[in-house]
């Protein structure tokens, strides 16, 4: 009998058999826990197109003269053209407190978080937390998502490494060649082998076992746990772009009690994701994981990236995991979320390279599931109820708490509570060619807007949009700031070791 790190995926039953008993061979002490840390490269970030990045501080821009840059290494900051800038994105950004009730997207690819107030036929009437009441044509919506009163966004990032905690290598993978065996056979932390609870090889590890805070990013290169705690009571929504260079197996464990290492004996859910397939477990502290059952996933058999999105509904006893929008599969009759903790582990358990970014976890409660993406384009109006029914027609108006619905001759007069999204027709109106220095502001807690830039100084950034008129914000509300809207970018899934080292070069 072997063991080794590479090779075909053995079997899902085996993979689990095999990872369950590393938990519960606690045997050896695991390596120490550690706070993540803050970023070796802190400061502003400024990507290219061709993928190329470098550190250092933003010092204003205007469309005259262009982006202002102080590189450490250089002696004063200089300016750059935005014809090869993808995006900069700011060391730290001042939280944006509002309340929300309805989730906007608009023709062009902004989106907003805000109120609304009216819809009829010609305009759509709402409130934003930076420009107040504000009235757009309707031909420019193309989705209005409704909220619960209780809908929280609990966190996006990373944009440092606070609050997140990083466990050693408690389990790892292990690949079985050659016959049978006797006993539980897991590979635990420090390369150490066990067979039916008893030592057998040690070896020195390869790769880094801990994940790495990097650039907005999280990147692991050997098994390791990475948590955080969310405070998580209710349903909630966990989102998150995941690139792999090559093989992976990736575990999240959600509502989880500890937060640097997974605990069979407590109940959370475990969702498996590697290079061929998912399957959803329920693990329970009064018997043994319940296999809720595997599902192919498409598109990981090489390097690749994803925006992976788990919807955990607990009025409804359900979860729903999407990849890039597209549902992958839908749990039901889970058991209920009763006993669980309010964490989140990501659990990397090979030696594949896996980085996180774009991490955004919300809570809600009630009969309500957040919008995926953006609706397809259709020749009517379509609304998607509470209750999962939905109708086709043409949506004439929102007024006093009723949606007024016209559905083959009869008008219809729905509370509006009882609506959780509408898909506008598609629009005819002709999309403006952007210029160079139309640029797209990317705010904390969800939401950007595309705009003409002006100026940006220390003090105010200035600009005018063809749908919101004049703009301006305070340059701390702003996370990211992104040029060339309509170019192709590079985004190269993560190498192994030294990902980053070429970002200062």
């Amino acid at each position: 009998m072997s063991a080794e790190s590479e090779g075909p995926n053995p079997p899902f039953s085996l993979r689990w058999q095999l990872w369950r008993a590393g938990c519960l061979a606690l045997l050896l002490a695991a390596p120490p826990l550690v706070n993540a840390g803050s970023d070796a490269g802190a400061g502003d970030l400024l990507h290219f197109l061709d993928g190329a990045a470098m550190h250092g501080a933003f010092k204003g821009m205007e469309a005259g003269r262009g982006l202002r840059w102080q590189h450490p290494d250089a002696k004063d900051p200089f300016d750059l053209q935005p014809a090869h800038l993808d995006f900069v994105r700011f060391a730290q950004a001042q939280s944006v407190a509002m309340s929300p009730t309805c989730h906007f997207r608009f023709a062009g690819g902004d989106n907003l978080f805000g109120s609304l107030v009216s819809l009829d036929d010609q305009s759509l009437e709402f409130n934003t937390w930076f420009g107040g009441t504000m009235k757009i044509p309707r031909a420019a919506i193309q989705t209005v998502t409704f909220l619960p009163a209780n809908y929280t966004i609990v966190y996006e990032g990373p944009s440092d490494a606070s609050g997140w905690l990083i466990g050693g290598s408690q389990q790892g993978r292990v690949v079985l060649r050659g016959g049978g065996f006797g006993g539980n056979v897991v590979v635990m932390g420090g390369g150490v082998i066990f067979q039916g609870g008893r030592s057998i090889i040690t070896s020195n590890p390869t790769g880094a076992p801990y994940w790495a805070y990097r650039d907005g990013s999280f990147v692991s290169t050997g098994a390791g746990a990475l948590g955080r705690d969310f405070h998580l009571s209710g349903s909630s929504t966990l989102e998150f772009d995941l690139a792999c260079a090559g093989s992976f197996n990736l575990l999240l464990d959600l509502y989880s009690p500890t937060l640097d290492h997974i605990d069979f004996s407590s109940s959370s859910f475990l969702v498996e994701l590697d290079s061929g397939q998912t399957a959803l477990r329920r693990t329970r502290s009064v018997s043994v994981p319940s296999d809720l059952g595997s599902v192919i996933l498409p598109g990981f058999d090489k390097p690749g990236k994803a925006h992976i999105t788990v919807h955990c509904n607990r009025q409804e006893d359900s979860m729903t995991l999407l990849m890039d929008g597209e549902v992958i599969n839908r749990w039901t009759d889970l058991g209920g979320f009763k006993g669980g903790g309010s964490g989140i582990i990501f659990q990397n358990q090979g030696a594949g390279s896996v980085q996180l970014s774009n991490i955004r976890v919300s809570q809600w409660e009630g009969m309500f599931e957040p919008d995926i993406t953006a609706g397809a384009a259709t020749n009517a109006d379509a609304v998607s109820f509470l209750n999962h029914d939905k109708a086709g027609g043409k949506v004439q108006s929102i007024t006093e708490g009723k949606l007024n619905l016209l559905v083959g001759g009869s008008l219809l007069h729905v509370p509006a509570g009882r609506v959780r999204r509408i898909d506008f027709a598609q629009s005819s109106a002709a999309t403006e060619l952007r210029g160079p220095w139309e640029v797209r502001a990317v705010f904390p807690g969800g939401g950007s807007v595309s705009f003409q830039l002006d100026k940006w100084d220390d003090k105010s950034v200035s600009g005018r949009s063809a749908l919101f008129g004049s703009l301006a914000f305070q340059p701390a509300s702003i996370r990211e700031i992104e040029f060339n809207l309509d170019r192709p970018k590079e985004n190269p899934a993560p190498t192994l070791e030294n990902e980053f080292e070429a970002l200062d070069q």
